[in-house]
């Protein structure tokens, strides 16, 4: 019961309003925190500002920090006009300075008060909706296992391999992909150097099937996640569909960084079947379209191999920003893959 009622009261609170809506709210409250004070007593038995201070705190818990400083500019102006004691302007220039810093200080008080609760139901919020996407993200990643499983277990040895050595191969890459999961640790991170990036990503996979060359470039934590997301998608499509799923097939990924800090990653499949754009659109098409710190995916379904273009948000690395004409034109390799 208590569940319930927070979630309507955080629903409430951070329900989407227009700036148009948000004013009218604000002086309808500010309305009627007047009226009331003067039906009350017109203000002539003191505390004026008895009914104005509610409209304050709610207005900085459902609206924002600037709609309850304007609530409490009007509640000044409306209860020094309208409830003043008669005598207020023949008090001592220090007690009319008191008075007014009390009340500044209160209602700073009030409107921090407000406006930090909503603060922090809008980081609890932003927590709630990441946890949902990693949980659909483990349950898609898990349906996305058994099915590399069953396509690494149904491949049989070529008539030239020794069945031991096949057996190895396909226990190595069970073993890869029961770390698959370890992806999601890189949104924990400032950044992360794309090169281990894409290692990691494509380490549940036959590595000699992968040509990866770059510069030393990092990537900003908010493009981390989805971008090594993406980049497994793309290689369970690659295992089910595309040039992972034939003997000659190959991957090529490569990247650079521009002068605006973005890094440009390609994707592209060689030596595999034909392939052509799905008719339909599954879970996995949510992690190739632009979000979080991955600004840009554009798949190109060339019947030759499936290419796909990526913008991330990137931070160059220390070196690279030292001496980035030597970072250029430095590559790196993936062991096992003899570049062409």
């Amino acid at each position: 019961m208590a569940g319930c009622q927070l979630d309507r009261f955080r629903a409430l609170v951070l329900k989407r309003r227009s700036t148009a809506c948000k004013l009218l709210l604000t002086i309808a409250a500010l309305t009627l925190a007047t009226g009331i004070r003067w039906l009350l007593d017109r203000g002539a038995n003191g505390v004026p500002f008895l009914t104005f201070y509610p409209v304050i705190l709610l207005t900085a818990l459902f609206l924002g920090g600037r709609y309850a400083v304007i609530s409490a500019v009007v509640a000044l102006v409306v209860t020094n006009f309208l409830f003043g004691p008669t005598d207020w302007h023949m008090a001592e220039a220090s007690v009319r300075a008191g008075m007014a810093a009390l009340f500044i200080l209160s209602v700073g008080i009030i409107v921090m008060t407000g406006h930090f609760v909503r603060l922090i139901l809008l980081e609890n919020q932003a927590h709630i909706a990441q946890a949902e996407e990693f949980n659909a993200e483990l349950q898609h990643r898990a349906k996305n296992a058994l099915q590399i499983l069953r396509a690494l277990i149904g491949r049989r040895p070529s008539p030239a391999e020794d069945l031991a050595m096949f057996q190895a191969k396909v226990l190595g890459r069970m073993e890869a992909l029961s770390k698959a999961n370890e992806l999601l640790r890189f949104g924990s991170l400032e950044a992360v150097s794309l090169g281990d990036l894409v290692a990691t990503a494509t380490a549940p996979f036959d590595r000699q099937r992968f040509y990866c060359a770059g510069p030393a470039v990092a990537v900003h934590k908010s493009a981390a996640t989805p971008l090594v997301m993406a980049l497994h998608e793309l290689a369970t499509n690659a295992l089910k569909y595309g040039a992972l799923s034939t003997d000659e097939g190959r991957i090529d990924i490569s990247w650079q960084a521009d002068a605006e800090g973005q890094v440009h990653l390609r994707w592209q499949e060689r030596s595999g079947p034909p392939v052509s754009e799905p008719a339909t659109r599954g879970f996995g098409s949510r992690l190739l379209r632009p979000h979080g710190g991955m600004r840009s995916v554009v798949l190109d379904w060339d019947p030759a191999g499936l290419v796909c273009r990526i913008v991330a948000m990137g931070r160059a690395t220390a070196e690279q920003a030292e001496r980035p004409r030597a970072a250029a034109g430095r590559k790196w390799f993936r062991p096992g893959y003899t570049a062409p």
